[in-house]
């Protein structure tokens, strides 16, 4: 079993990411509809010396004696509902992708079944919740709202779609969007950090109910709170390839592929549990003097492709810009449109994302003008993620005909007009994704308009490092080097 070569540290992730030295002895079987219910649970017995009760023969007897070992975290809470049919068709899926968990990853955890009622949805003491049926269902007012909060406060859910059952599907998209009315669900992109945070899988193999032939990227969409996936819906079933049976009814992803997925799931949730509540709980900059008058004021550029990613990292690095040195800033970084009239009054202007964008000719033709005029744009991608990178160079191409992107020499002043960053550090996804070595030479690049440097970009992540917040699977600059950098960068704008 190949492991990825996209394994993060962390101390979450680092329990998980163990080597694997033990077969799985599970047999797959042909189970009927859906699966048999779990096995019962071991008798734990360790052999200790006893007496018998009198009357003692000539030479005590051993016996032996139950012990019970101590219980497992609890990972996951799967949902209860009054229909068994419903969520319970498959019982042994979480039970079995944890059994094979252990066996393979060499962790255990355990998992508990409760009613959405029942459940305290703490996301400090439950990492996630999971959600499998059959059938058409909905929440409650409360209960959305209820769910919503744990999500915003660093937890995550899993809806999945046992058999793949389209009345199941429905119902959780609709739920979610209203849960989410403001984070429609999303495809999953290919460099996903689920798709390859300890198994690589970026293709799987399908039963033939799920009527997609030969190896197909996974049907997973999900819902990003900041640069944390919250929740996962699989709208093709995994749960009976947990439970390892198969049967012509269930369209989904293979056994062998849904187990590594459930891992990859469990893995990723665990490593980016401490980021969803620190992401919770990030702090807000507020100016002490209201007026605006000779402050240094930034917009941030809406876009398609998650524009807003990472909400407290620009105004967290303009805190470092006020604090050290003399330039007066405005914390109140403005969200904008490119058509914006608003747009010529901001000198420095900010993109970042995760997805694809297009920008309309309204707005090229806006950039243009504004870059033209003397203003400054900067971008990153954010985590690194390479559809942005890709969207952003492609767009610029529009904005500036002609113009080239170019790596800017570790000899421009851009590298030491406040600090002298000749080296950096990148994160250990950055060094392991892009081959890249610490430390190394900063990489930024730039396009220059009538001689000035008037954009300068990343395709890195440097916005979660402006956070100082942790982000395990961010492909970026560590969190001391991209302030610094950042800090050059609107410095070098604010000076040329």
């Amino acid at each position: 079993m190949m492991r990825s070569k996209y394994r993060l540290s962390g101390l979450a992730v680092a329990a998980l990411l163990l080597s694997a030295t033990t077969a799985l002895a599970l047999t797959v079987r042909d189970a009927g509809p859906c699966g048999k219910p779990p096995p019962p649970k071991p008798a734990h017995r360790a052999s200790a010396e006893g007496f018998a009760p009198l009357p003692l023969p000539v030479v005590p007897q051993r016996r032996t004696e139950k012990k019970k070992p101590p219980t497992p975290p609890a990972i996951v809470v799967k949902i209860k509902t009054s229909e068994k049919l419903d969520w319970a068709t498959d019982e042994n899926d979480i039970n079995n992708l944890l059994i094979w968990m252990g066996q393979k990853l060499k962790i255990k955890f355990s998992y508990t079944e409760k009613t959405l009622a029942e459940v305290d949805l703490d996301a400090t003491r439950l990492p996630m919740l999971y959600r499998t049926g059959h059938n058409a269902f909905t929440f409650t007012p409360d209960e959305r709202e209820r769910l919503r909060e744990y999500v915003l406060k660093g937890g995550f859910i899993l809806f999945e779609t046992c058999c793949g059952r389209k009345e199941f599907a429905e119902s959780a998209r609709k739920e979610l969007a209203q849960i989410f009315p403001e984070r429609p669900l999303e495809k999953l992109a290919s460099d996903h950090p689920l798709y390859r945070c300890y198994f690589d899988v970026p293709l799987v193999a399908y039963t033939p109910a799920a009527g997609i032939t030969g190896m197909a990227p996974p049907p997973l969409e999900g819902i990003d709170i900041g640069c944390r996936t919250a929740v996962v819906f699989s709208p093709l079933d995994l749960s009976c390839g947990w439970d390892m049976h198969t049967h012509q009814h269930s369209a989904g992803v293979q056994a062998e592929y849904a187990l590594k997925l459930g891992a990859n799931m469990i893995a990723y949730c665990t490593a980016t549990k401490a980021m969803g509540r620190s992401l919770a709980e990030s702090r807000v900059y507020l100016d002490k003097d209201r007026s605006k008058a000779d402050k240094f004021r930034i917009g941030q550029v809406i876009h398609g492709g998650q524009w807003n990613p990472d909400p407290a990292g620009l105004s967290t690095l303009l805190d470092t810009v006020s604090t050290t040195t003399s330039l007066k800033v405005s914390f109140e970084t403005q969200p904008m449109k490119l058509e914006s009239k608003a747009l010529t009054t901001y000198p420095f202007i900010y993109m970042t994302g995760h997805k694809n964008f297009q920008l309309g000719d309204t707005e090229v033709q806006a950039l243009r003008a504004y870059l033209k005029a003397g203003g400054f744009l900067m971008a990153d991608s954010c985590c690194g993620r390479k559809a942005f990178t890709v969207a952003f160079r492609r767009e610029m191409a529009r904005v500036l005909p002609g113009a080239k992107m170019v790596l800017l020499p570790t000899s421009h002043p851009i590298y030491s007009i406040q600090y002298k960053v000749a080296s950096v550090n990148y994160t250990q996804a950055a060094v392991v994704q892009n081959k890249l070595s610490n430390p190394g030479p900063p990489r930024l690049e730039g396009i220059l308009v009538d001689g000035n440097l008037a954009v300068v970009f990343t395709p890195l992540d440097m916005g979660c490092g402006w956070e100082l917040k942790p982000h395990p699977f961010g492909v970026g600059y560590e969190s001391r080097d991209a302030v610094r950098l950042g800090v050059n960068i609107v410095m070098y704008a604010v000076s040329h």
